[in-house]
Order: structure tokens, then sequence, then C-alpha cells
């Protein structure tokens, strides 16, 4: 791995270190946000954060989650441990200045809106294709509500995110209010505008798969990434209502993501 992907991966993963997983709305109990079972094309990640199964023997997450040694790992999906055969990082990574990881926020802000944050992980057997979830390839995605799903510690949108591991399962609902290039975008939010199950996501679920229905079908448009932060980057607190989230864009390398599997 390059030393300026390090880079890259570790200013992902602190751009959300303060919230850990599905952050829930004040005034809905929280175990309704709270699920037994995984979906079939849920996967744990073996460090952490989530992916998701889009080909027997294919996962797609973010780039950030990925140890040096994820060959030797082996990878949790629903009743499944399968090991790791390959990983392809996607080809437009690049360096993060080091003046932006400290400081006020902006300058790195901007940057990550021209960033990227995604790879795929081969898998070395294949699993049910009735266990995979279809990629979405439109551009359609703006305004609609989705569903996402991660696992880890919680808190309110008052209390924002409460430190520590609870390790139960939740899903969240929101709607996409801006669709970049490469990312979309959710905001936590309360009162009239939050839908019955609002929610946002934090660094405990990096990965996690949004899911949106079109015509009947579901398909994977998003993975949890990262959060935006205004202000000093050290100061910054998540998990709180009006708190924003950006989100690997699936169609915007749904091209990339079928040639690589098709090419390897």
């Amino acid at each position: 791995m390059k030393i300026g992907q390090c880079v890259y991966f570790v200013c992902l993963l602190l751009l959300s270190v303060d919230s850990l997983a599905v952050v829930v709305r004040h005034d809905v109990q929280a175990s309704n946000y709270e699920l037994e079972k995984t979906p079939s094309f849920f996967v744990d990640m073996p460090n952490g954060g989530h992916g998701a199964l889009i080909a027997p023997n294919w996962v797609v997450t973010v780039a950030h989650l990925l140890p040096p040694n994820i060959l030797d790992k082996t990878l949790q999906i629903g009743e499944y441990e399968v090991e790791v055969e390959k990983v392809i990082i996607h080809p437009g990574i690049t360096d993060i200045p080091e003046h932006m990881l400290s400081g006020d926020a902006a300058e790195l802000m901007t940057f990550m809106m021209t960033a990227h944050d995604i790879a795929l992980v081969k898998l070395s057997s294949n699993l049910p294709e009735s266990a995979t979830i279809e990629i979405y390839s439109e551009n359609k995605e703006l305004n609609q509500v989705i569903t996402g799903y991660g696992r880890g510690t919680t808190g309110n949108g008052i209390t924002g995110s409460v430190q520590g591991t609870q390790g139960k399962f939740r899903h969240l609902q929101n709607r996409i209010e801006e669709a970049h290039t490469n990312w979309l975008s959710i905001t936590f939010d309360s009162g009239e505008k939050a839908l019955e199950l609002e929610g946002i996501d934090g660094s405990g679920d990096s990965g996690g798969p949004l899911i949106m229905a079109s015509e009947g079908k579901n398909y994977l448009v998003a993975l949890f990434s990262w959060d935006y932060i205004e202000g000093n980057l050290e100061e910054f607190v998540a998990g709180h209502y009006g708190k924003k989230s950006y989100q690997v864009r699936i169609s915007a390398y749904s091209d990339w993501i079928r040639k690589t599997m098709t090419e390897n």
C-alpha cells in the first residue's frame, strides 16, 4: 500500500472517529432501530466496519477500512465465514496534504469532495447468488429515502454519539439531500422533517450499505464513509441533530465495479 494511501485512510478514520454506529432520534424508542438478523448481503469486515456482497464472490466496501494484512483475514457474511483472495483499491485515491489533518477543516472538506473511498474484495469461494444485492447505476438518488445498516454503540441527536461497544445491529432511515460526483449526503433532521427512524451514521458504520427501493426492487446506492466537519478538526463532535455525512455514491463507480470484477 502506498504511503499516500495510508495517510488518506487514517484521515478518513479521523473524520468520523467521534461517532460510533447508528445515532438515533431522542424521541423514538432506541430498540425500534434494532434488528435481530442482518440482511444476507451485509458484510462484517475483520477490523470493524462493513461492506456489501454484490456478487457471489465480490464485496464492495470503503477503502479506509482495509488493513495491510487483509489477505490473512476472513469476512463474516451472514452465516458464512469467507477468506479474502484479492483486494482492489480504486486507482483514484491520492495523497492528502499533511497540513490539512489539523486545524480548520474547510480545506480538507473541499479536498474530500473530489476524493475517493472505495475498494473491491474478491472472496476465495462463491456464496449463493440469492444473498447478493444489486448495485444502482442510475443518477436518481436525490430526495430518495434510504435505509442504512450498521452495528456498534449508539446515542441520540441531543446527546450525540456515545463511546464504547454494544455490538447491536441497527438500521436507520434518512433522505438523500445532496448528490455530488462521488458522494451522496444525508443530514440528521429533527422534528417534523425527521423520518420515523431518522438517524445518522458514524465511524463504527463505515462501509455500511445504504439501500434504496426503485420500481419495487432494492438496490445498493451508497456506503457510509465520512462526516462533514465545520470549524476545528480537534473540536468536532458528531451525532447531533443538523450534522451531515457523506457516503460513497455507488452509481458513480458502477462501470469501474463491473469492469474490475470482469477482469479479475
